[in-house]
């Protein structure tokens, strides 16, 4: 079947269709049809088609400083973001605009269906709190810092989300704490209290607490920048085990060699815009914009 008609009967773009052109073997119109219905093609093939986030023309300022500028973009169920740039360009303040930690001032922003602001007269208005909480629920968060409470043990810490906003029975949150706590391998420190971790450790509790909450997205807001060099690796094991699992993730980072590893799509921020939105090769092998060039010739990747 020419690539037009395909394009025309499933109702998108024929250079979606041309993206089939990077796999490494030769497929049938069946084959494609198959991958297309299923959603966008992936490298992993974990692509799925439902929308997951959708954020719109999204702008955020700090006082005179205007951090976000009409930021566009979307996840689909299954997919792994990754976000990159330099310092300052904006990728935190994105994510916490997603887990409303932020309040955008214009845009859009859409989770599993549901628009938790829109813009109406010149101003960016929400859904009532209680309902922005129910939202923000299906979204995992996990911090630079851990931001554990330091008076509970690692058990405690992944149970307390639970017990308080979800309130989860205290005996099945244990179950799926303890469940959590064997995911990320700290099964032996169950007991522990954070005083008694590693960096490294304290990140994989606030993985594990993040996924006892049974999220639809995670959200990893540099996740390893708070680490010594050696504890970085044990972090990322189970951020890639997750991307294994298929969880759908939105990742700003700074390590570029697990971007390049882990991410269906590529995000690069500079100065509160996305320059570039795509497959890993179009930054890491054939960056065309000089900024993406002067970045990764800075990072040393």
């Amino acid at each position: 079947m020419p690539q037009a008609k395909m394009a025309d009967a499933l109702g998108i773009e024929q250079s979606t269709l041309n993206r089939i052109e990077h796999e490494p073997r030769i497929i049938s119109d069946k084959v494609v049809l198959n991958i297309l219905i299923a959603g966008k093609p992936a490298r992993n093939g974990k692509r799925g088609k439902m929308n997951v986030l959708r954020l719109t023309s999204i702008e955020k300022s700090f006082g005179e400083l205007k951090v976000l500028k009409g930021i566009d973009l979307s996840v689909n169920k299954g997919e792994i973001v990754c976000v990159i740039g330099p310092s300052g360009s904006g990728k935190s303040t994105l994510l916490r605009c997603v887990n409303h930690l932020e309040a955008i001032e214009k845009g859009e922003i859409e989770i599993l269906g549901t628009k938790i602001a829109e813009t109406r007269n010149g101003k960016a208005e929400y859904i009532p709190e209680k309902q922005i909480r129910q939202m923000c629920a299906r979204t995992g968060m996990v911090f630079q810092n851990f931001n554990l409470f330091p008076h509970k043990s690692v058990l405690g810490n992944v149970m307390e989300a639970q017990l308080t906003v979800k309130k989860t029975p205290k005996d099945e949150a244990r179950e799926i704490s303890v469940r959590m706590i064997e995911k990320v391998g700290l099964t032996d420190k169950i007991k522990a209290y954070p005083s008694q971790l590693s960096g490294g450790q304290k990140q994989r509790v606030a993985i594990a607490r993040a996924l006892a909450m049974n999220p639809d997205i995670m959200l990893f807001d540099e996740p390893t920048s708070a680490l010594d060099p050696e504890l970085i690796g044990e972090v990322l094991q189970v951020i890639k085990k997750l991307a294994e699992e298929h969880m759908t993730m939105i990742v700003v980072t700074h390590e570029m060699a697990f971007t390049r590893e882990i991410a269906d799509r590529v995000v690069f921020m500079d100065e509160g815009q996305i320059v570039i939105d795509g497959v890993p090769d179009d930054i890491f092998v054939n960056p065309e914009h000089f900024r993406i060039k002067t970045f990764l010739e800075r990072s040393k990747y």
